[in-house]
């Protein structure tokens, strides 16, 4: 009895497991595509498609980040940084609007940063 127990727990595990491939999966075949249909109609993320524009920007931003990251001046690294992070929040902002309540927090927050102006060193 137990081993029959056991071996319905395995099939349930593995149908699991092949439903979960199946939705996450890439270059799916016509019946696993209407399985993942069925299985993630609300799913937000299982129909974003990415085009290659958007693909290639995010790309070069992360290549000249490890470009930026061998470099050996500290300085350099810094600012190399930060320009990215600027580049990665335009990337972000193109898509994904923001609604008027979070650009004025984020108005409010940027202000806030610029009365705070001084220099801070840690070690």
């Amino acid at each position: 009895m137990t081993m029959l127990i056991a071996a319905i727990l395995l099939y349930i595990l593995a149908v699991a497991i092949c439903l979960t491939v199946i939705v996450k999966g890439h270059d799916l075949n016509s019946i696993e595509k209407k399985i993942k249909k069925l299985i993630a109609r609300d799913s937000a993320d299982s129909e974003q498609v990415i085009t290659k524009k958007d693909y290639y920007q995010a790309y070069e931003i992360v290549d000249d980040l490890g470009t930026v990251l061998e470099c050996n001046n500290d300085m350099v690294k810094y600012d190399g940084v930060k320009s990215v992070f600027r580049r990665v929040e335009e990337f972000r902002s193109q898509k994904q609007p923001l609604s008027k309540r979070d650009t004025d927090e984020v108005e409010q927050e940027c202000q806030a940063d610029k009365k705070k102006k001084g220099l801070w060193v840690v070690k």
